[in-house]
């Protein structure tokens, strides 16, 4: 999924929990790992280069911070910090894996132990995809 779906995500669980720092971050850090091919490229400056890998699926980086093992790792460090943190971030990390899975990107949980692959059925970067954001931003309007 698009940044928007998963920021609408992360307000939608930051107002519930109460916490939106440790919403946001769990909902929108993961994707960090998106610029690891641009950066490995060395096309992480090029501004066209990243607006069309954006919009487009194929290698996009979902890598290590996409799989069960970093969640799992960076919920067990948080949770000695502050554990209510921890558990919005990892709700909201799930919440992430959540949606990467309903779209039709190539999204494996287990990575690097696995290829188990899950495609889901939203085309990524579609109008059902941004339908899908307006009415998640929707439901936090409402909430």
């Amino acid at each position: 999924m698009y940044a928007t779906t998963h920021l609408a995500l992360g307000l939608i669980i930051g107002k519930i929990s109460g916490d939106y720092s440790a919403a946001l971050i769990g909902s929108l850090a993961i994707d960090i790992d998106h610029m690891f091919p641009a950066m490995r490229e060395k096309r992480f400056l090029n501004i066209r280069e990243y607006w069309k890998r954006s919009r487009s699926y194929a290698d996009s980086g979902r890598s290590y911070f996409h799989g069960i093992f970093a969640l799992i790792f960076f919920s067990v460090i948080l949770y000695f910090f502050d554990p209510r943190f921890a558990l919005i971030f990892s709700i909201a990390y799930l919440g992430h894996f959540f949606l990467d899975a309903l779209d039709n990107s190539d999204f494996m949980p287990f990575y690097p132990l696995s290829k188990f692959n899950i495609k889901g059925f939203i085309p990524y970067f579609s109008k059902q995809e941004f339908v899908f954001s307006l009415i998640l931003f929707l439901v936090f309007i409402i909430l």
